[in-house]
Order: structure tokens, then sequence, then C-alpha cells
């Protein structure tokens, strides 16, 4: 706690010496200090807006802030997230969650890569590994903190992760980046692309390893390609396709139990996607998206030495067709509305038994708008009709936000929205056994989950000083959690899935922003959060999956000779441990990285340093996920 304390009270002097820097005198303030700090929203309505007329709290993670932070993997970048706790539950397994974080798999949270859904049905979650993407290939992620399926459907219960990759245009040429450092860490990144005046086509080889944890038998190697292209067919029409392929080898262990042996595991995830934009003007369009996600997971062990052999394995696959039309059928009104049309199959004779292929069609329709009732104040509605096979009943979700301009620098906002989220498969038609005994079953149909919420904010920027602040207040009632339930109170064989659990979660979230020069950034984010559930069964408590107080904060500063430096500090208050119940002390992350770009034979090159839990901090807990200090260096060469 001593060493927690001492590193608060140095971040509370930097903040008061920056604070200190003297304002912009009032005749160098030009139309741009007004405009800064600015970051268009594209995801919160699926409308074009800036972030002060969004409907929900917005956080946006920019390329800048991803390659100071000197994470390789992608779920580490939501730390700078205010309310998002990021966990492992293994090396090459990244747990991350709005508000709780009680599962390993993002099951309540809608996460999208250039608007296709990245769920994987026969895990009830997202797999970050599997995205089919690296950091690399990020332009920028938009996180909607807050219900919004309004705007995205099912699993979008606590909010959306929109990440959005580089346009083809942006990487002509060629890139290659090699990382290699400590725990066996060795990353190889190579980038093509070219094209025409109406085409581009790029395409990233990827390959990453590293041991894991260290008491852990987790180690990864990943082989990833994905291909993107954007042609311009006409002044009006804009096609675009992507391609992804990963090929996965895993290391898998159960630290609960020694019946089950350390063994490998194979995993194959491939999509591809097709989109087509027609404007009919400049203020409105069509789009059509198709795409199809697959997934394959090879998990077979010999169970407690026995004869015995257990085949966990399991196929899904998902296609989703949407179409969407924007337009501004009056100067101060702007509408997105739409349709789309989904199949998840899911192949697994080990979770489903007697019937190892189910599927489940669903619909959506779904509409947005956003009003100018006057110059100074902004109406946002919309609402998701869907409807799904699995529970057989059309749902409604409703959104509605006022934010009102005092000035033209202050804005606030109050809002109230509900959301979803439908059972999936493998909690629907779960039917598990092993030599004849029954470990898990199909009790009958499940409910949706419901969440209903409240936000007030308050989004301030201050253009003498090149700040700003966003303030959230927030109230949520969430009710009908699924999770599985034991045949008794002694937690007995066989489980089903049940609605069990209702949670009640209220708090206050800060992000604050100070760009003083061209050379100096930073970033700092805060969260207070309380929890009240239910909380049937212990392993899946909710009241202290979160943190009461946590922070993050990214201070990037660019010297002269082209050398740049970044510190990233993270903390967290006590929280309980995923997948157990055992609670985590309170813990401080640092890390650094410092880089250095030049000319190599005419071409740009970037050296860096990075070190990451600086302060070799960690704690012991079941699942042994011991991270001690870990440093590696990274080579990025860029041909033009």
């Amino acid at each position: 706690m001593q060493k927690q304390a001492s590193c608060l009270y140095g971040l509370t002097g930097l903040l008061l010496i920056l604070a200190g820097i003297p304002p912009l005198q009032a005749a160098a303030l030009s139309e741009n200090d007004f405009l800064q700090d600015l970051p268009v929203v594209l995801s919160a309505t699926r409308l074009v807006q800036d972030k002060r007329d969004a409907p929900v709290a917005t956080t946006v993670i920019d390329r800048e802030m991803i390659d100071a932070s000197g994470f390789t993997e992608i779920a580490d970048l939501l730390r700078y997230v205010p309310g998002f706790i990021v966990n492992y539950d293994s090396g090459h397994m990244q747990a991350a969650s709005y508000h709780m974080l009680n599962n390993n798999l993002s099951r309540r949270m809608q996460v999208l890569v250039d608007g296709r859904s990245v769920y994987i049905p026969s895990l009830l979650g997202v797999q970050w590994t599997s995205l089919g993407i690296s950091i690399e290939d990020i332009e920028r992620i938009e996180v909607i903190r807050g219900p919004n399926a309004a705007s995205y459907g099912s699993n979008s219960l606590l909010g959306v992760i929109s990440i959005i990759t580089r346009h083809a245009s942006q990487d002509r040429g060629v890139m290659t980046k090699i990382n290699t450092g400590e725990n066996n860490l060795a990353e190889g990144f190579l980038r093509m692309g070219g094209g025409n005046e109406n085409l581009d086509v790029k395409a990233t080889a990827v390959y990453r390893q590293n041991a894991g944890f260290v008491e852990r038998y987790d180690s990864a190697q990943f082989r990833k390609l994905n291909i993107r292209a954007d042609y311009q067919a006409s002044l009006n029409d804009t096609l675009v396709f992507y391609g992804t392929i990963n090929n996965g080898k895993v290391q898998e262990d159960n630290v609960f139990s020694s019946d089950i042996p350390n063994h490998p595991a194979n995993l194959t995830a491939r999509s591809f996607q097709l989109g087509w934009t027609h404007s009919l003007s400049a203020s409105e369009d069509f789009k059509f998206q198709y795409y199809q996600e697959y997934y394959d997971k090879q998990n077979r062990y010999q169970y407690a030495g026995t004869p015995l052999f257990i085949d966990q394995s399991r196929r899904s696959k998902r296609d989703d067709l949407e179409f969407q039309h924007t337009l501004s059928p009056l100067d101060n009104l702007n509408i997105a509305w739409g349709f789309g049309l989904r199949k998840d199959q899911v192949i697994s004779d080990y979770y489903l038994g007697q019937t190892p292929t189910q599927t489940n069609s669903s619909y959506r329709l779904f509409g947005n708008l956003a009003w100018d009732i006057t110059d100074s104040t902004l109406l946002n509605a919309g609402a998701m009709l869907e409807d799904y096979q699995i529970t057989k009943g059309a749902e409604l979700s409703p959104m509605l936000s006022l934010n009102h301009h005092l000035t033209n620098t202050d804005t606030l906002r109050i809002s109230a929205s509900t959301a979803i989220r439908a059972p999936g498969i493998i909690e629907e038609y779960t039917d598990v056994s092993v030599a004849g005994n029954s470990i898990a079953y199909d009790a009958g149909k499940l409910a949706p989950e419901r969440i209903l919420a409240y936000e007030v904010g308050y989004l301030g920027r201050f253009p003498r000083y090149r700040a700003s602040l966003d303030l959230k207040f927030y109230r949520e009632y969430i009710r009908n959690l699924i999770s599985l339930a034991a045949a008794d109170a002694a937690g007995n064989l066989p489980y089903h899935f049940a609605n069990q659990d209702n949670v009640k979660t209220a708090g206050l979230e800060a992000t604050f922003s100070f760009k003083p020069n061209h050379k100096l950034r930073l970033e700092f984010s805060y969260a207070h959060a309380r929890i009240q559930s239910t909380d049937v069964r212990n392993t899946t408590q909710y009241a202290n999956s979160s943190p009461d107080d946590s922070f993050s904060l990214q201070i990037i500063q660019r010297f002269s000779q082209s050398y740049q430096a970044s510190l990233n500090v993270f903390y967290n208050s006590v929280m309980k441990q995923l997948a157990t119940e055992e609670m985590r002390s309170d813990n401080t992350r640092i890390n650094l990285r410092i880089g250095k770009t030049f000319k190599l034979a005419g071409n740009k090159t970037e050296l860096a340093l990075i070190v990451q839990n600086l302060l070799n901090e960690f704690e012991y807990t079941r699942l042994r996920n011991v991270a001690e200090r870990r440093s590696y260096l990274s080579l990025k060469l860029e041909f033009r």
C-alpha cells in the first residue's frame, strides 16, 4: 500500500505541475484551438457525430496512443478506458469488460472490427487472439461506454468496442516490424500495399509467439494473414473487401483440477467481409454488408491418467447480412435506419451432446435519429427490434438522449437506454456427459439478460489550456444475468444455465486530456464504481468483479533528434480474481517506452525499448498468473 500511495502522490504532483503551465494568451487563440480535442465519433449512433453530440460517453484510442502504449495485445489497450477491467485467464486468453469482469469472455460487450461482430457463438464471447488482425492494423478504437443495443443489438449490454482498421491507401509500400524480448517473445509483421487512382490493396502477414506466464503451461504461437481492398468503382460507389485467417497452437492447463493434464490445442479462425456504399448525395447513402465468421478449436486430452479421452472440440459459423440507409431529410435532422439477418451455427459433440449441431437465426430492425431542436440542444433517439429463434419473441431496446451546449465549449448530456443479451446456443442447449455421467444439462428456456441505464455527462473544452474534460455519472439496473447453477446448495453436479442474478451499479468516470504543445500529450482517466448484486454463486459473484477505484495515465513526450518517450501507469484497487473466489490486492502497473526514429538507407526506421511492469509488481492467486517485469526491443522499417 505504501508504494501505491507514493505513486498516487507522485502522479498528483505531476498533474499539479502540468496544471501550472501558463495558458495561451487570448490573442494567440485561433479557430483551431476552439476545435481541438473534438474527435469525430463514427460508432455511437451509426451517424457521423462530433463527440459532444454523441448520446453516450465515448472514448477514442487513436493511433498515437496505440504506438505509445508499447502493448502487444489488443485487449490491453482497453486499460485506457475509464471503467474497463482487463485481466488474463491464461497467457493467451485475455479478458476485458466494462464495469463487471467475472468471465474470461466479453460476452456482454459487442466487439466490432470494421462493423463486423467478432462474437464467437461456440465460445459465448470474444477471443482476442483470434480477431485476424494485429495492433499494427488498427487506426483507432471507439469505445461506447454504456448500453447501445439501439445501434448494435444483443451483446451491447454493457457497451460497444468498435475497432477501425487502416484504409488500404494509408499503407502503400512495404512495412516490416520485429519484436523480440523476454518470456520468449518473438513477433514478426510484414505488410505490403499498393494501388492506383481507384483501387488500393494491402496484405499483412503476422507471426507471434510467447511463453505465457512463468508458472503456467500456456505458451502460444499464432500465424495470421489479412487482406483489405478498397475500390472506388465510381464517384458514387465504394466497395471494400476484408479477408482474415488465423491459425494458433496453444498450451492449456487447469490450475483447479489435476485430473485435466497439460495438453496442446489448435485454433483456426477465418472471416471475410464485403461492403458496398452507394452515395445519393453528400448527406444520403445506402450501405450493404455481408460477412462470415468461422471458428474451430480442436481440444482433446486424456482424463486423469485413465483410458478415457475427452474431446472438447467445437466449431461455429456466423453469416450476417445488413442494409443501412443514412439520410438528412431536414437541415437539422439526420437519420440512420436499416435491417439485418443473421444465422449462427455451433457444432460440438461435447457441449451439445445428443444434438451436436444447433442453429440460431435472428433478424433486427434499427433506427437512430439526431435532431437539432435548437442551435444549442440536440435530441438523439433510437431503437432496435430483434427476434431470435432461441427466445421466440421480439425484443425492443430504445435509447433517448438530450445534449445541451451551454457554450461553444461546454456540453451537458442526459440519457436513458435499455439493452438485452439473448442467450447463446451453448447456454440454451447445453448437454454435457462424461462416461455416462451428466455434467451439465438443458434446464429449459432462458430469458434474455436486461439492463436499464441512466447517465448524466459533462464534456468541457478549455482552448486556452488545450485541454478537455469528460465526466460521466451513471446508474445501471441489470437483471436475469445468466450463469451456471449447481444441482444443490453444496455445488454438486449436474450443472445447468439459469437466470440467477440481479445487479445494481453506480459510479463516476472522468477523462482528462491535455496537449499544451505538439511535443507533449497527457491522457488521464479515472473510475469509481459500486456494485450491489445477489451473487447466488461465489465463483460468479458480481459485487467484487470491479475495483472501487481505478485510473490510467499516459504521458507522451517528443524530444529533439527524433526521440520519443511514453510513460503508462495503471492502477486498480482490490477486486475479485477472475474465475475464483479470491481477492486481488490493489496494484499499480507502470510501462515505459523509449523510441528513436531515423533514416536507414533513406527509409523511415524506428527502434524502441519497451519495459512492462517496471515496478515488478505481482500477486499470487490460484490462477498463478505471475507476470514479472518484462522488456522487449522493437524494430520497424517502412519502404515507400
